[in-house]
């Protein structure tokens, strides 16, 4: 059910005012959204407070604050560190994280320096980065999954927090049968990554375990989607929603007892578009639906983006409810909030070892097929007696010397 969802005329324009949208996130605490708005270059952040008014939900819009950026060059994807970090993804540029000012008046604009940025610099990896999700790793380090669309594969980044997010590493995860992945979330226990294949029309769901490498088939396909875009776990990973860009609702998976199959159809979809708003995005077959989403479980809410629609709220209590009642029991286990941080790093600091591994190996496999190349060059062998006598020169100094 979509949801009332008013505020101050000002707010209101400034909201309608970020044209073509690509991805909406929500702060942990529920109080502010972020949208990234791609052509103008910009984010916006929106607060948000949710109020009941005669038993029924109501959104009120309280505050924006703009924020533009030289680092922001074509932002397409956003994710919430915590309640004032955002990292943002831009197309033409780079990953870059910022501290986002609280807002002092209704509307407010403010150009920011990044607290980190992740680009080329940082990592020959990165390239065309499109969206992105985080995690806390505890032991003061986060994670980054990032979907290099026009490249077509996912990276992964480790963040040092207590140095101001920088960056210690990078790999590549997901690549094979990748066709510009356009999406990407853990669920809450970080057992299963979901990447939206945008150009496949489906959903990959990989296991995130210490053997995911970028040569691995996805252990589960999701169809039935037109151009799965922005995407979404709930009720601790039993659910996965698909904003589907090219038509006008959100698909809805629910995860098997034993893990995540292959679905050749949602399990049901929820609309977020009405006829004539969908129909005026739909130049093509790519574009009108949904393109960010993102949820708010403690207060039941989905919110959507898109160019025509940049934000709508709805109600997913019913949803979530079903999700309970049919869980069966291992699932409802999963995702336990007391992982110690020595659990979270496990996967991640076991891919970093077998990385550091293939690296040692490439390197020494690259110093080995140089000096074979060298020994079976023509000049190597022609100078082959001058060093011959050089050898015998330096033993003879020696040898006096000593004498």
């Amino acid at each position: 059910m979509r949801l009332v969802c008013i505020g101050p005329a000002e707010v209101l324009n400034s909201i309608a005012s970020m044209g073509r949208t690509e991805d909406v996130s929500w702060s942990p605490d529920g109080r502010r959204v972020a949208l990234a708005a791609i052509t103008l270059d910009k984010v916006l952040i929106v607060g948000v407070d949710c109020q009941f008014e005669n038993g029924q939900k109501v959104l009120y819009l309280t505050d924006t604050v703009e924020v533009a950026s030289t680092s922001l060059r074509r932002p397409h994807g956003l994710c919430w560190i915590s309640n004032s970090i955002v990292a943002v993804a831009s197309r033409e540029g780079n990953v870059s994280l910022f501290d986002i000012p609280r807002a002092d008046r209704l509307t407010s604009v403010c150009d920011l320096q990044p607290l980190s940025i992740i680009s080329k610099r940082e990592t020959e990896l990165l390239s065309t980065p499109g969206s992105l999700c985080a995690r806390d790793l505890g032991a003061g380090l986060h994670e980054l999954w990032v979907c290099n669309g026009f490249s077509h594969y996912v990276t992964h980044h480790l963040l040092n927090t207590a140095a101001g997010f920088s960056h210690l590493d990078a790999q590549l995860l997901m690549q094979h049968g990748l066709e510009v992945p356009d999406g990407v979330a853990l669920d809450a226990s970080a057992d299963w990554v979901a990447v939206s294949n945008h150009d496949r029309h489906l959903v990959a769901l990989y296991r995130n375990d210490e053997f995911l490498a970028p040569g691995n088939e996805p252990a589960a396909e999701l169809r039935g989607i037109s151009y799965p875009h922005g995407l979404c776990f709930l009720s601790g990973g039993r659910i996965l929603l698909v904003a589907d860009a090219g038509a006008p609702h959100v698909a809805v998976f629910h995860r098997a007892a034993s893990g995540w199959k292959n679905l050749a159809q949602p399990n049901a979809v929820i609309r977020v578009l009405d006829d004539g708003v969908f129909e005026q995005g739909h130049h093509n077959p790519r574009e009108g639906g949904p393109k960010g989403i993102d949820v708010h479980e403690p207060w039941g809410l989905l919110v959507t983006t898109c160019a025509e629609q940049p934000l709508a709220f709805f109600d997913i209590d019913e949803l979530m409810a079903q999700a309970e009642a049919f869980a069966p029991e291992e699932v409802m286990q999963t995702g336990s909030p007391g992982t110690s941080p020595a659990d979270r790093t496990r996967v991640t600091v076991l891919r970093l070892a077998r990385d550091v591994v293939a690296r040692e190996a490439a390197v020494t496999a690259a110093v080995r097929k140089e000096m074979g190349l060298m020994r079976a060059s023509w000049s190597w062998r022609v100078t082959a007696p001058l060093r011959t006598l050089a050898d015998g020169w330096i033993r003879w100094r020696s040898r006096r010397r000593k004498g």
